[in-house]
């Protein structure tokens, strides 16, 4: 019974996290196969030194599509407010290309890196019907920070501790990390979904494994800056 209400679990978390999964690889709000345009990478990066990030957007379809591009907070901070985009609407003929242009604010510094959203849609239009089609693509957008390196397993600065029976994942470190969307609790081998794929510097997280043993060690699915998945990695749950 247990094992069934894990996997129910698992499975409501999986739908409800839609988003946070695409950041973790790349999400299309709309259908892949109806997509009409096609982004640069799976991750913006913006690096804090150099100020801006040059993004490619393709137009693969056979309609003129209207680009609208944003930039949107994961978390309280309100970092996004800090980023301008040039052009934030523009048109793109078929098989064109348009680079969209990312900026800091002029004045703005970071001694840690942030993850946003960044949002690109385009609005088709059907010649047999004139309806407006929108078609949406939501992908990471990373600001790294001039006095930030950037680290090839940013999770090795996850702390992870038992607390009221929970397990609470706790990124010590000034990176954003990105996970998969469960953990698995050594060596009992039940798995835990976890309510988002990135844990942002100095932020934790809460996964309820319903009561089974937390263990001594915790499976991590760790994912790339791009959002591509790496080795598994086993933490230590500090007692």
């Amino acid at each position: 019974m247990n094992a069934l209400r894990m996997k129910t679990r698992l499975a409501a978390c999986a739908r409800k996290t839609t988003f946070a999964l695409a950041l973790g690889t790349a999400m299309v709000a709309a259908p892949a196969m109806a997509s009409t345009f096609k982004l640069q990478s799976t991750t913006v990066i913006l690096e804090e030194k150099e100020g801006r990030s040059s993004f490619n957007v393709t137009n693969t379809g056979n309609e003129p599509i209207l680009l609208l591009t944003k930039v949107e907070d994961l978390d309280d901070a309100n970092f996004a407010g800090n980023i301008l985009i040039t052009p934030a609407v523009t048109r793109i003929d078929p098989g064109q290309s348009q680079i969209v242009n990312f900026s800091l604010k002029k004045g703005v510094t970071t001694n840690r890196e942030h993850m946003l959203k960044a949002s690109f849609e385009g609005v088709t239009q059907r010649a047999e019907s004139g309806m407006k089609m929108p078609l949406r693509q939501q992908i990471g957008f990373i600001v790294q920070p001039k006095s930030v390196p950037v680290v090839p397993k940013p999770w090795e600065d996850l702390r992870i501790s038992k607390k009221d029976g929970k397990v609470e994942i706790a990124n010590t470190g000034k990176h954003v990390v990105r996970l998969g969307p469960a953990i698995t609790l050594q060596p009992s081998g039940v798995v835990v979904p976890l309510a988002n794929a990135y844990i942002m510097p100095g932020d934790s997280v809460m996964a309820d494994p319903q009561g089974q043993a937390v263990g001594t060690e915790v499976q991590i699915t760790p994912m790339s800056r791009y959002g591509f998945v790496q080795a598994p990695a086993v933490l230590t749950v500090s007692q």
